[in-house]
């Protein structure tokens, strides 16, 4: 698998960016390499990091909790339809260097959380 930055005509290998996100310590868009965010964020939610969901058109996503994303911005309205987590309204996620849909934005009135989508990160 290559990764491939849209705003750079430099190719990165798996392993390559891989390096960079084990140096570093933070984590990375598997696309693209920007930085999202870092493993002391990772947030258990529901009693748990990691959630299995499927959405009303039937995919499937495997995401991880995180109380920040810094690399992640909102990408839609808020919306409480079909929300995996009771109580929250969500919002899609993207990169904010590649546009790459991460994952999810899920907030209360009294809390805020990234949902995202593991494949689609490298984790350092």
């Amino acid at each position: 698998m290559e990764v491939i930055c849209k705003q750079s005509p430099h190719r990165l290998s798996y392993e390559e960016t891989k390096t960079i996100s084990q140096e570093e310590k933070i984590i990375v868009c598997s696309y693209c390499n920007n930085p999202i965010t870092d493993p002391s964020k990772q947030l258990i939610v529901n009693n748990s990091f990691r959630h299995i969901f499927a959405n009303p058109h039937g995919y499937v996503f495997e995401i991880g909790c995180f109380s920040e994303a810094g690399g992640c911005t909102k990408a839609s309205d808020s919306s409480s339809e079909f929300s995996w987590f009771a109580g929250f309204s969500w919002q899609i996620g993207i990169c904010n260097a590649c546009s790459t849909h991460l994952g999810w934005v899920f907030a209360s009135d009294a809390k805020r959380f990234y949902g995202l989508i593991l494949e689609k990160l490298i984790f350092p």
